[in-house]
Parts: structure tokens; sequence; C-alpha cells
């Protein structure tokens, strides 16, 4: 199990791809929980029968049971708005299969000519919707994700068929390795015949482990593993990138403190944030996030604040519940 360790640190080094063009859809990659946003901005392998879990890997589906139903809302930047949502439900023989939507508003823009006269106004919009299955293998969980994404402005769109594939490996009930490949697929439509942006590929490799007799629960996620410079705005800037921060802008910790059942803290550290945001003389907290779950009744209720710059950070509040206690108790 040591060389699981080994092998987690040496894939953010050695595990480099080209990127070949400038990806778009980039609004895949902000978060989509409460949680994944207070363990560092993302985490693949907690397998606890959490159905928001799925959107940043589907191989934790076979730990999630059939009505649970997530709402998401995140007050991003410049009146931007990010919602997510997800609903877990079971077909017949062939299991639970869970369902979700991210979707990012844009706002409203005014619109005008080349001569600055407004003619009205416009609205930009993302969205995606997801289905998700997993299949356990004995200690192994193989998940898939399909995805349809669209993305306009004005008059203009894109849309993408994608499919996330990924895996969990439990080593025990208190270790998990994970694996995933998201935004594999294709575009079918651009903006205009001239556009022609790359999808935000990314491979992600992470670990979650619980000692025995601590209520704390750790998390590592290696991000960007496809990117051959995980951080373009420090060579852009003429910084230069040490191998320290080569290897770390790759990895996000987090740590979630298991007060109780009903009751938890978590604080997370995204490195590649604090680099990328950070004036040059202050950190201003960017990078580090926290949050907090607790459960009310049949609810169970997420906040989490993740710092971006000196100027302020984001919240994201959710909100989870089961619908089939509500009926046990009807």
């Amino acid at each position: 199990m040591k060389y699981i360790f080994l092998i987690a640190f040496l894939i953010p080094i050695f595990g480099l791809a080209q990127i070949g063009g400038q990806s778009g859809y980039q609004s895949l990659n902000l978060t989509s929980n409460p949680r994944a946003a207070a363990l560092g901005g993302t985490t693949i392998s907690l397998v606890d029968g959490d159905v928001s879990q799925f959107f940043e890997n589907p191989a934790t589906l076979d730990s999630i049971s059939a009505g649970n139903v997530f709402f998401h809302f995140n007050p991003y930047f410049a009146d931007v708005f990010v919602y997510s949502g997800a609903y877990s439900f079971s077909i017949g023989n062939a299991g639970v299969f869970a369902a979700g939507i991210h979707y990012i508003n844009y706002g409203a823009f005014d619109l005008v000519d080349e001569t600055g006269a407004q003619l009205g106004s416009f609205r930009a919009q993302d969205y995606t919707f997801s289905i998700g299955k997993a299949h356990q293998i004995g200690v192994f969980s193989l998940g898939t994700n399909l995805k349809l994404t669209h993305s306009s402005i004005e008059s203009y769109g894109s849309t993408a068929i994608l499919v996330d594939i990924g895996g969990v490996f439990r080593i025990n009930r208190n270790w998990s390795a994970a694996m995933v490949l998201k935004n594999m697929g294709f575009r079918i439509s651009e903006y205009t015949q001239f556009s022609n942006p790359e999808l935000p590929f990314d491979v992600k490799i992470g670990m979650s482990f619980k000692p025995e007799y601590m209520p704390l629960r750790f998390t590592l996620t290696s991000t960007n593993l496809t990117h051959e410079n995980s951080s373009g705005s420090e060579s852009s800037s003429g910084r230069s990138v040490s191998t320290f921060n080569q290897l770390f802008n790759r990895v996000n910790l987090g740590a979630e403190f298991l007060l109780s059942d009903n009751f938890q803290l978590l604080v997370g550290y995204n490195h590649k944030r604090k680099q990328e945001l950070k004036l040059d003389d202050i950190g201003g907290g960017a990078g580090f996030s926290f949050g907090l779950m607790a459960k009310v009744k049949k609810v169970e209720i997420r906040f989490s604040r993740a710092t971006f710059h000196t100027a302020g950070g984001s919240s994201f509040i959710s909100l989870k519940t089961n619908l089939n206690d509500f009926k046990k108790i009807l």
C-alpha cells in the first residue's frame, strides 16, 4: 500500500501531456458542490453515499442509494451565479443511476454596435446535463457520466457531448484511491465557423485516508495532469516556476473533522490558486478554503467558503436529503 502514496506524488511530476490549444467550456471546471470547494476545489475519492460526489467521480455512485436529492447555490463573482442539482433513482435490475444539472448564469450585458450606440442587451449562460452509473467489482468500482454541455452568448452557441470515466479502489474501509478521466468527447456545434475551442480534458488521481482512531479524514487530489505547465500565469508574467510549485500546483489538500454524524468541519488548500491569484507582496489567504456540514432532522446543510484573492472569495451553499426518508415518516 505504501507504493500508492509514491505513485500519487510522482504522477504529477512525470504524468505530463500536451494541451494542443486553448481549451473552451471552462465552466466545466467550476466546483459543483460545497464539499469539494472546502477540500481544495475538487475531490474524487470520497465514497460515503454523497450524491453530489458523482459530479466529481461517477464511480462513487456505487455507494449511493435511490431517492437522494441535492441542490447547490454559489454566488460566484461579478453577479455570476452557479447552480447545480442531482437526483439518484433506481431502474429495475439495472440499479441506481444519478442525473444532474450544472448551470452558470453570467447575467445581462449591454449590446452595442461598432460606434458604441446601445442596441439593447443580451445574456450569457452555460449548462451541462449529466447522467451517471457505477458498477462494483469486488474492491473496485467503475463509473461513467454521459454529459451534454451547451454554452451560449447572445445569438451564438456551442454544444458538446462528453464522457467522464472514473474508478475507485477501496484499500480498506478507511482508505480509498481513485482516478478519473474527465471531459472526453466531441463538439457538435460551434459558436462560429472560425472558432475551434479544445475540450477541457483532464486526468485526476486522488486518495482519502482516515486514521482508525482519529476523527479526521484526509484527502489528496492531483489535477491538471494533462497540462505541461499547470500555472500559465506564472510563466507569462516572467516569474520563475520552482520545482516545488510545479509539483504542488497539481495537488489539492483537504481534511474533514468528523466531530459527529450530524456535524463536521472541513479545511482545504489549493496551491495553484494561491500562486495564480496572490499579490506579489501578500497572499491574502488565496488558496485556502473551509466549510461545515450540519444535519438537521433528515436534511444535510453544507456551507463552504473559498478564498480566491486578497479582495475576497466565494461562498457555496447546499441542501441534501433522501425523499424515501420522508415517505417512511408519512
